[in-house]
């Protein structure tokens, strides 16, 4: 297929991923506008009815999640292998002041970003392998659940960032001093 066979398929794949989209968002909209108490009966068969598709995008998330963790990962330990413990490392050789609070604060995140994505994932296994045709309340619970995982992790990448930024002003700010 030659260059303009491409572009004019691409429209159309995309076309079909943002529809998908669209239904997965609104199943997911209908799952989270109710607390946890219950789902109603209209809710219960959203759920049933849309399952192998929610499990699908579920599953694509799955993989997507693993790539992204892949990436943070990567990027984290660069980060702190990289930039600021060499940095520590050298600014105590000369007797400077170091940078060890964010260091520490660093590392201590990226342990429990480790642990959180774990956590998380398990929690996404267990879901996507629930029954949610039959047993649309369970899955629901586990849902719940599940993104609440999310939410911790997500709050701990904002953590990193927050830290990885400091570290840069920080940097910026001894440059300047000396």
């Amino acid at each position: 297929m030659g260059f303009i066979g491409k572009l004019i398929v691409f429209p159309f794949k995309l076309a079909k991923w943002l529809i998908l989209w669209a239904i997965v968002t609104f199943v997911f909209v209908v799952l989270f506008s109710t607390p946890v108490e219950g789902l109603s009966e209209r809710q219960q068969s959203a759920i049933s009815q849309n399952c192998s598709t929610i499990q699908q995008s579920l599953s694509q998330l799955q993989k997507i999640d693993s790539r992204t963790r892949t990436y943070l990962g990567t990027t984290y330990e660069t980060i702190a292998n990289r930039f600021i413990i060499p940095l520590n490392l050298r600014l105590v050789k000369n007797n400077l002041s170091t940078l060890s609070d964010i260091q520490t604060d660093f590392t201590v995140q990226q342990t429990k970003f480790r642990e959180a994505y774990t956590d998380y994932m398990r929690e996404l296994e267990s879901l996507i392998v629930c029954d949610c045709k039959n047993n649309p309340e369970e899955f629901y619970q586990k849902l719940v659940t599940t993104r609440e995982k999310r939410a911790v992790l997500r709050t701990i990448t904002e953590k990193l960032s927050a830290l990885s930024t400091q570290q840069y002003a920080a940097v910026l700010d001894l440059r300047s001093r000396l």
